[in-house]
């Protein structure tokens, strides 16, 4: 057993600290120094760990634990242990959840000692504050529970509750809190994750982080058991005249309310208790106008707050963590699985939690400047999520049940290509022998052979990751060209595209086309059919598809979504005709040679607005190379708007000018005729230029592209010294980062940036993390400004919903730098929204975005039939001139058909 003291070594020690590495000094910078323990009392002893594996084996840990350990501690008189690996502390302590342990003390059964777990030292380096944040409550815990002070987590912090149960109580609670003027938190636990089936179960109100009251709405306290034998203490109701009260509340209530996550509770409350169905606008603007008179949201803050390239925690647990302990209900899931006392009280300590939070958060969000971005950016672009979220996205269920059995063709041949691949044989032989040693290792009687019949059911499964990355990496000897975040080799789809350039092998190359055709109809018939399959259908015969909406889901600050991601339905989902095998583009040809739909658009394709509306949208022009043009002020970037240059015929010159002889580099028109002369080498710059504006490097472009080393550093040298002045750009603001710990990105966003902030950059020695955490920061400079898009939106939207259209325009989405709206078929709301959105677009009041020749901007177009087909309007356009460019359109299609 290794183990290290400070000082000379003695017989007994009251504090052992468990480590899976020592480093003495670090240990004691960690652990010791800044909260006053003697090191004379401590021992650091190194936790058993099996060679060659990334994780021990539970078993080894507590055979470990019981042989070696605690005969150690015995002799040793240890009272407390401090342990630093989250693995052991799991058996030490007899939990599933290290993390949400912080600032426990827990009571061995093994031994006359008690157990606190902290983080790592060596985590650390990765985010400094943090860490020593979370080392802090577990030491400062184990330093009470010695001074006999300690309290667990969570116990005592309420002061006052109350749950009033009749419509008498509650109607004079909340008289009471009326009267009370002053700021409210609120928080509701609900049935669904979604408006139209969550309900209202319970909700609180907190006036102090220690005191409040929480009351049943639609939760009806009766027990049950459902079908499989589970005990419910609950079930849904619509209960109205309580509901009638809380509306009531709402429409008299001027104090602010503070949330945590706005985006779900207001969005719930707005649908269930101001609009009578899916489509009633006009409930759904009176509720948003009610409920959104006077608010704060803590998880915006708290994102502000500690926004950084490290990863954020948000949820109202891990931000309250420190003051209300491990409080969460396993079954929180189903809120009928706790009865009402329990889950009265749950609810409660989330308002006690939100405020908190706000109390701790809100001093960090105005400190680091971050309260305009919050007022001017976040607040706004939040009304606009709910409006979005209570909107929806129209959905075709017939064409989506069409695409459904396509995708599944498409999926089956895939599927059967890659079992037909004879190079798969010999490696499910070795599947097999594998399950029979295993299972003869199992056995202690029996025996089976390779020829047994369950031995029948051992295939290669394409859906398996580690059958997958044994297949690639180790049985075909693939190059890993990438790394998860576990350590394993990736297996997605931008890796298996690269390998195709790292084979010649026709097997080989068969397998990975007909792997890519399965996993990207597989992400399609997983995730996005079934999601839209569940698309409810409103009261005019029509289905909608409602996602949510996550401002502050990324470190960049850029819109997020979920169930399901809509960020990925333009562009990632899509199967563009090139990722196809001609196989599978021929099973297509019967449903394309109907006029349904183009490659790459199959599930726009099921978008299609209802009768008398439109769908919508509008797309930022190049907005991500544009604001890097503005941003930077580079030249070479700069003249492709300036001087009309065709920027991928710029960089294909820079790449690969020595095959272009007859090219003028000085003169634009002979760079644009690329275009025409070499449109493969044209093509061929488009892949390296996005790896090396997101930080890629020759390596990058040697794994994606499959260059030869030579080539791939041409390239690099060749881009960069094309966009010497954006680089420099870039250097200086990750150089300034490293001393003062962050970047600032659009609109004053700070993106922190904790491992650059302790090391110097760009010398052998910087470790590989920090340079990571560079790429990430440096590609959210401009990432950030997508949040243009959000600040666009906020402009339209708000003159829309104080105009006379407010009921014939409806945001249906934001992704990436378009959004999409519902319009209703009438020519002055179609100009309306084309005049409006397209100057929304066209803002860049910012002096880090202005500029007198290069615009912003984008064209409103309207979907029709559907979303796979587009019709541009011209900006400004007069209602001739809208009707004309919709009639050629449809006159298109009708030749076409």
């Amino acid at each position: 057993m290794k183990y290290a003291t400070f000082g000379m070594e003695k017989a007994a020690y009251k504090v052992a600290i468990l480590v899976n590495d020592i480093r003495r000094d670090e240990i004691q910078k960690a652990y010791l120094t800044p909260y006053g323990l003697d090191p004379s009392q401590v021992i650091v002893i190194q936790v058993h760990q099996t060679p060659g594996k990334k994780k021990t084996p539970v078993a080894e840990i507590k055979d470990w634990i019981d042989q070696e350990l605690v005969p150690v501690l015995t002799d040793l008189g240890t009272e407390y242990l401090i342990v630093g690996d989250g693995d052991y502390f799991k058996v030490l302590g007899k939990t599933t959840k290290v993390e949400k342990m912080l600032g426990y003390v827990i009571p061995s059964d093994l031994g006359p000692w008690c157990s606190v777990y902290v983080p790592n030292y060596r985590t650390i380096f990765y985010d400094p504050g943090k860490v020593h944040e979370k080392i802090a409550l577990g030491i400062n815990a184990l330093k009470s529970w010695i001074a006999g002070t300690y309290v667990t987590p969570g116990v005592d912090i309420i002061k006052f509750s109350a749950y009033p149960r009749t419509y008498d109580e509650i109607e004079a609670w909340l008289e009471r809190l009326l009267e009370m003027d002053v700021p409210l938190t609120v928080d509701i636990e609900g049935f669904g994750l979604k408006h139209f089936n969550s309900g209202i179960g319970t909700i609180t109100f907190c006036w102090s982080k220690h005191e409040g009251i929480a009351f049943p709405i639609d939760y009806e306290a009766v027990e049950w058991t459902d079908e499989d034998g589970g005990k419910h203490f609950g079930r849904q109701i619509v209960n109205k005249p309580i509901r009638h009260l809380l509306k009531r509340f709402f429409e008299r209530c001027e104090q602010k309310l503070i949330y945590h996550g706005i985006a779900f509770d207001v969005y719930v409350m707005v649908y269930q208790l101001f609009m009578d169905h899916i489509l009633d606008n006009k409930g759904l603007l009176y509720g948003l106008e009610v409920m959104l008179r006077n608010w704060e949201c803590t998880k915006l803050i708290s994102y502000l707050a500690v926004n950084s390239c490290s990863r954020n925690k948000l949820g109202l647990k891990d931000q309250a963590l420190e003051f209300a302990g491990d409080y969460a209900q396993e079954e929180i899931k189903d809120i009928t699985k706790i009865p009402l006392p329990e889950l009265l009280q749950y609810n409660l300590v989330d308002g006690l939690s939100t405020w908190f939070t706000a109390e701790k958060n809100w001093p960090k969000m105005v400190a680091d400047q971050q309260q305009e971005i919050y007022e001017t950016i976040f607040k706004p672009a939040t009304i606009d999520i709910i409006q979005m979220q209570l909107t929806g996205m129209p959905v075709n269920m017939d064409r989506v049940l069409e695409v459904e059995k396509v995708l599944q063709a498409i999926s089956d041949t895939a599927l059967a290509a890659i079992r037909a691949n004879p190079l798969l044989g010999a490696y499910e032989y070795k599947l097999k022998e594998a399950h029979v040693d295993k299972r003869n290792a199992e056995l202690k009687v029996k025996r089976i052979s390779i020829n047994d019949p369950e031995c029948d059911k051992i295939i290669f499964k394409p859906t398996s990751d580690p059958q997958l990355q044994g297949f690639l990496f180790e049985h075909l000897g693939l190059p890993i060209l990438s790394r998860t975040q576990a350590k394993q080799p990736s297996t997605d789809g931008d890796t298996l595209k690269a390998l195709q350039n790292h084979t010649k092998d026709p097997n080989i190359l068969a397998f990975l086309a007909s792997l890519i055709d399965f996993n990207a109809v597989g992400t399609i018939l997983n995730s996005f059919i079934p999601a839209m399959k569940g698309a409810q259908l409103g009261p005019d015969g029509w289905h909608y598809l409602f996602g949510n909406f996550n401002l502050g889901g990324t470190v960049s600050g850029r819109l997020s979504s979920s169930k399901p991601n809509l960020q990925n339905l333009p562009a990632n989902v899509f199967m563009e005709a090139k990722r196809l095998t001609q196989q599978l583009r021929d099973s297509l040809l019967a449903f394309i040679s109907k006029g349904k739909l183009s490659l790459g658009k199959l599930i726009k394709y099921c978008f299609q607005a209802p009768r008398g509306w439109f769908f919508c949208g509008i797309d930022f022009a190049s907005l991500e190379d544009r604001i890097s043009a503005l941003t930077t002020k580079d030249p070479n970037k700069l003249k492709v708007y300036t001087d009309g240059y065709d920027g991928h015929s710029l960089r294909a010159y820079a790449y690969f000018g020595d095959q272009m002889p007859d090219i003028d580099p000085n003169s634009v028109a002979s760079i644009n005729s690329i275009q025409d002369k070499y449109p493969p080498q044209r093509q061929d710059s488009k892949a390296p230029t996005f790896a090396l504006t997101y930080q890629g490097t020759f390596k990058t472009l040697m794994n994606n592209c499959g260059f030869t080393e030579a080539l791939a550093k041409s390239i690099e040298f060749s881009y960069h010294e094309l966009y010497q002045v954006s680089d420099a750009w870039v250097a200086d603001k990750l150089n300034q980062a490293s001393k003062v710990g962050y970047i600032t990105a659009a609109f004053g966003l700070r993106v922190r940036t904790p491992m650059l902030h302790q090391v110097i950059r760009g010398t052998s020695k910087t470790p590989y993390e920090a340079e990571a955490e560079g790429r990430t920061a440096g590609n959210a400079l401009g990432q950030s400004w997508c949040l243009l898009n959000s600040r666009a939106g906020s402009e339209f939207m708000g003159k829309v919903r104080s105009s006379d259209f407010r009921h014939d325009i409806k945001p249906c989405a934001q992704i990436h730098d378009a959004q999409y709206f519902l319009v209703r078929d009438d020519i002055d709301a179609i100009r309306y929204a084309n005049d409006n959105v397209v100057k929304a677009c066209e803002w860049q009041d910012h002096p880090d975005i202005w500029h007198d020749e290069v615009k912003l901007g984008g064209e409103f177009s309207i979907f029709y039939p559907d979303w796979s087909k587009e019709v541009g309007i011209p900006n400004g356009a007069e209602p001739s001139e809208i009707y004309a460019a919709f009639e050629e359109h449809v006159g298109k299609l009708q030749k076409a058909a």
